[in-house]
């Protein structure tokens, strides 16, 4: 049945500012979750399920998406970008697909969202009797995003993010769609909430008092909403457990160095003796590590990486071509492409002082609920020798911390 919808449009224009200062200089569909960009697990989820052609509204940094997926030959997908001039909502980015969609139906899904194949056949077998559907996930904190009215398994209302407290449930769009071209006739009704953007939600709201949309439940565990660095962190130990089952061992690899599986380790990169890699792991190209290091688990290590001697990285995700000297500690933290740690920096990701950490996001003080989380780089920072960075800072890029 899925094989009936052979479209699909993915957004991927916005900029992402929860996620500085990773998202300063990329677009947030491509920061690495186990080894891959996030638009690219998306689009092996929706070449999985029969999609052939993709739509990528793209606008933030598109040149970077652009030569990524020009590589990607192997995803087997007829790829068309489609620039978002004005950034005024979800319901701009979608009317901006409706020449590509051509009259059939079609599947739209957020950039910034990561998701298992079996949702999107779910979705669409549900689905295809009638005239749109999305899915909705659980959450414990509802009133942060748009919550569900629902009937009888069918949509009678979104209210977009309410009042702590006077959430109708606990089911919360997730930003998976499924539509017909009847979908357009509602967005050219929207109009700009008190935000000032034209909103998908608006539209879906309109549609629900005169159509059928089916809600398609779906489990919490496997949807990840990737707006806040401890969430991509969450979503990296996830796809590593659920993707990662057995080695690839391409690299350099010296005597002595102990491989706990599931290790990927791909062509050029170098592993000195007496290193522990503790899977699962992702070690891209190009890749020095050095004598008695510890690696894992839960990481992500990105192409060009230079690792000194005895450091201990665990749980994080090191971007494309950063510097890491000796007898450095790095815990749950993410460090943008290009860093400077010089010998024994220390990342530490508990609260000495107890208590869950509090992260500054956009001039706000945001608790991430977690009792670990290190520090959040941006490109080009570089850490003098033996500073210790107290967890949950945020560092803008091309800093110098002392």
């Amino acid at each position: 049945m899925h094989s009936l919808v052979k479209k699909a449009v993915v957004l991927a224009a916005g900029k992402g500012t929860r996620l500085n200062p990773i998202t300063l200089t990329r677009p947030k569909h491509m920061l690495p979750v186990a080894g891959k960009p996030v638009i690219e697990w998306i689009l092996s989820s929706l070449k999985s399920v029969g999609i052939e052609e993709v739509g990528i509204v793209v606008h933030f940094h598109e040149e970077i998406l652009r030569e990524f997926l020009s590589s990607k030959t192997e995803l087997e997908l007829k790829i068309e970008y489609i620039h978002q001039r004005e950034l005024t909502g979800t319901a701009t980015a979608v009317e901006t697909a409706e020449e590509f969609t051509e009259g059939e139906p079609f599947i739209v899904v957020n950039g910034d969202v990561l998701f298992p194949p079996h949702v999107l056949r779910k979705l669409i077998e549900e689905c295809i009797d009638v005239d749109a559907g999305l899915v909705g996930v659980r959450v414990e904190e509802p009133w942060k995003y748009g919550v569900l009215q629902v009937e009888n398994g069918f949509l009678k209302g979104i209210v977009e993010k309410p009042e702590r407290g006077k959430e109708p449930s606990n089911l919360i769009n997730a930003g998976i769609y499924f539509f017909r071209e009847n979908i357009f006739k509602y967005i050219k009704h929207v109009r700009p909430s008190p935000r000032g953007e034209r909103e998908l939600t608006d539209a879906l709201t309109m549609m629900a008092n005169k159509c059928s949309i089916r809600v398609v439940e779906g489990n919490p565990e496997w949807w990840f909403d990737v707006g806040v660095a401890w969430i991509l962190l969450d979503a990296n130990m996830f796809y590593f457990k659920e993707m990662y089952r057995s080695n690839i061992l391409e690299g350099d690899i010296d005597k002595g160095v102990y491989i706990h599986s599931p290790v990927h380790i791909h062509e050029g990169s170098i592993i000195r003796g007496g290193t522990i890699i503790k899977g699962p792991v992702y070690i891209g190209s190009n890749v020095s590590i050095g004598r008695r290091c510890v690696i894992g688990p839960y990481t992500t290590i990105c192409d060009g990486v230079t690792i000194g001697s005895m450091t201990y990285i665990s749980r994080s995700i090191i971007m494309e071509d950063t510097e890491i000297l000796n007898h450095c500690s790095i815990f749950e933290s993410i460090l943008g492409s290009h860093c400077s740690l010089e010998s024994g920096v220390k990342l530490p990701a508990l609260n000495i002082y107890g208590g869950t950490i509090k992260v500054l996001i956009k001039d706000k003080i945001v608790d991430s609920g977690r009792m670990y989380l290190g520090a959040i780089l941006g490109d080009e920072v570089k850490v003098c020798a033996n500073t210790a960075v107290p967890p949950g800072t945020i560092i803008q890029p091309r800093t110098i911390v002392r």
